[in-house]
């Protein structure tokens, strides 16, 4: 059982959007398949059905190769794998309208 509702909106909450958004959004992510209601950038909304859950993860990702420099870090857009279109994609954490937990 997750220690957040299983559907936690934006509007209902500030412990989860808060400073720790990313933190817990990726625990979750390692841990199971959630879905990801947001606004995409171009205005409209989107559900997706992601996970960082490494035997799900499409196997054409690059492992991490310490001979290369290290990639700055956006911690405003979170990127994850979407189980549905099998491929990689990326959201802005600040236009989440909702998380939904224990599928």
């Amino acid at each position: 059982m997750s220690k957040y509702l299983n559907i936690t909106p934006r509007s209902e909450t500030r412990n989860f959007f808060g400073k720790n958004l990313r933190r817990d959004l990726t625990e979750f992510l390692h841990n199971e398949i959630i879905e990801v209601m947001f606004t995409k950038k171009d205005g409209t909304e989107r559900k997706m059905l992601c996970t960082l859950q490494s035997h799900l993860l499409d196997q054409s990702y690059e492992s991490y190769d310490d001979t290369k420099p290290p990639k700055i870090i956006n911690e405003e857009v979170m990127r994850v794998f979407d189980t549905e279109a099998q491929s990689w994609r990326s959201f802005l954490l600040a236009n989440i309208k909702y998380i939904k937990t224990d599928l």
